[in-house]
C-alpha cells in the first residue's frame, strides 16, 4: 500500500498517543490486496522485533567477558541495524516523514485528507517508528559496552586513555541496566499496538520483569 497517507495525520494527539487501541479492523480488512501486504509487512516486522527484543535482553542479563562478548555485543549490534533499516524503509515507503505523522507539533490538531488508510495503519506505524527509536538508542549502549570491554581501545566518552578494568564492568552493568528498560518500553508500545492488528495477525508479547547480574563483569 504504497504512500497510503496523503495529506497526513488521522486523529493525532491522544488517540495515537493513547495506551490502548479499539481496534475496528477484523478479518474483512485483509480482502484488500494492498491492505493484505501491508498489514503482512507490518505483521512480520513486528515479530522480528520481538525475537530482537528478546536477542538484547538475553545479552543484558549476562555477565561480560572477553573476548567473546565483544563480539556478541558487535554481532547484536549489527542486527539491529538491519532491523531498522527494514522498518525505515517500510515506513518511508507508506509516508515519507515518520517523525511528523507520529510526534506532530503541539498544538496542529489532526490533518484532514487520507487515501484508504485507516486509524489501526496509523496505530501500526507510529508503533513500529517508535519502538525503533527505542531500538537505536539499545544500539549506541551497545556499541558502548563493546568499547569498554576492549581495555586496548581508547573509549571517547570518558578520556582518551582506556577505562581501568574496574571503572569498565561499573559502565557496563549501568549500561546494561539502560538496555533493559528501553526493552521494556519497546516491547509495550508493541503490545499496546496488537489490538489494532486483523485478529489473524496478533502476537502475544511477554512482558518480562529485567534484571542485571549482581556480580562485577569479568574484564580480565
Amino acid at each position: 500500500m504504497r504512500r497510503f497517507f496523503v495529506a497526513g495525520l488521522v486523529l493525532a494527539g491522544c488517540l495515537l498517543g493513547s495506551t490502548a487501541v479499539r481496534a475496528s479492523t477484523g478479518p474483512s480488512a485483509l480482502t484488500d490486496d494492498p491492505s493484505r501486504a501491508y498489514w503482512r509487512e507490518a505483521h512480520n516486522l513486528t515479530q522480528e522485533q520481538v525475537r530482537l527484543l528478546d536477542r538484547v535482553e538475553q545479552a543484558s542479563q549476562k555477565p561480560k567477558t572477553q573476548p567473546l562478548e565483544i563480539k556478541r555485543l558487535r554481532t547484536l549490534s549489527g542486527q539491529i541495524l538491519l532491523y531498522t533499516s527494514a522498518v525505515d524503509r517500510f515506513l518511508k515507503f507508506n509516508y515519507p516523514d515518520s517523525a511528523l505523522l507520529c510526534s506532530p507539533p503541539a498544538g496542529l490538531g489532526e490533518f484532514a485528507g487520507t487515501d484508504g488508510a485507516s486509524l489501526e495503519q496509523v496505530q501500526v506505524y507510529c508503533s513500529l517508528y517508535r519502538s525503533t527509536q527505542d531500538l537505536m538508542a539499545m544500539r549506541t549502549r551497545i556499541d558502548y559496552q563493546a568499547r569498554l570491554l576492549n581495555p586496548n581501545q581508547p573509549d571517547h566518552h570518558t578520556s582518551s586513555q582506556a577505562i581501568a578494568p574496574a571503572n569498565a564492568a561499573a559502565g557496563v552493568r549501568a549500561s546494561s541496566r539502560e538496555v533493559l528498560g528501553l526493552v521494556q518500553s519497546s516491547r509495550q508500545r508493541l503490545a499496546q499496538a496488537q489490538p489494532a492488528f486483523p485478529e489473524a495477525l496478533r502476537i502475544s508479547i511477554s512482558q518480562s520483569t529485567p534484571t542485571v547480574p549482581a556480580q562485577s563483569a569479568d574484564l580480565r
